[in-house]
């Protein structure tokens, strides 16, 4: 079981794979916007990216 919580969320997407499945999740933060990656397969990584815009 995953539970995710993230501030600002707008968009959640997934990227099934033969290698890697990956879970998208964008975000909005006022001046701010960006993607937290979570790739579940082979192993769990998640990556958070935040850009200026």
């Amino acid at each position: 079981m995953l539970d995710i919580y993230r501030e600002g969320a707008t968009r959640l997407s997934f990227a099934p794979g033969k290698l890697a499945g990956k879970i998208f999740v964008d975000f909005e933060m006022g001046e701010f916007t960006g993607v937290m990656e979570i790739q579940f397969t082979p192993q769990l990584k998640v990556q958070d990216r935040l850009l200026f815009h």
